[in-house]
């Protein structure tokens, strides 16, 4: 099989999963082919980064609409630069300090009957100067089963989108 084969088939599964048209033997193989895609897809973005700490979620850099309750009204209304399995950053006007945990609202595109929305919270992992403004990374905090699938399945819609479709 090819890679553009291979891509293709799991499009097919991928988008097939979230109609929720799968039989039991397909759920199988998309389940198994999901896992690889994300695995081929973090060796990929881990080729240029020797010598650094590697990934261990899929990451992209994806912009999403986030609402940020920082302890103090009003929350802070802002975009995602990247978007992870784990979690998130973000540009902020101000520094947050590590540890620190959040609440958020990340506004994602509908996949099935799932909600537009991701509420949770999220601990501040890094937040360091950039330009005017702070690279804030979060965390998640253990997100719902139902949560932890949509996000995964927004971020290979992502993912899968960078790929040509086939004619």
């Amino acid at each position: 099989m090819t890679t553009g084969q291979y891509i293709a088939r799991f499009r097919e599964l991928h988008d097939r999963a979230k109609s929720g048209s799968l039989n039991e033997k397909e759920l199988v193989e998309y389940r198994q082919a999901r896992t690889e895609f994300s695995r081929l897809m973090m060796v990929a973005q881990q080729l240029n980064r020797s010598g650094k700490t590697l990934r261990s979620t899929l990451r992209i850099a994806q912009l999403f609409k986030v609402e940020l309750d920082l302890g103090a009204p009003p929350a802070v209304r802002t975009t995602t630069v990247d978007l992870a399995t784990g979690g998130f950053a973000a540009l902020l006007p101000m520094n947050e300090p590590l540890g620190k945990v959040v609440g958020f609202t990340l506004n994602v595109p509908v996949v099935g009957n799932a909600p537009s929305a991701i509420r949770g919270t999220a601990r501040v992992a890094s937040s360091r100067p950039h330009g005017g403004l702070f690279r804030v990374s979060f965390t998640f905090e253990p997100l719902k089963p139902a949560e932890q699938e949509q996000l995964e399945v927004v971020i290979i819609d992502s993912v899968l989108a960078r790929f040509a479709s086939p004619v």
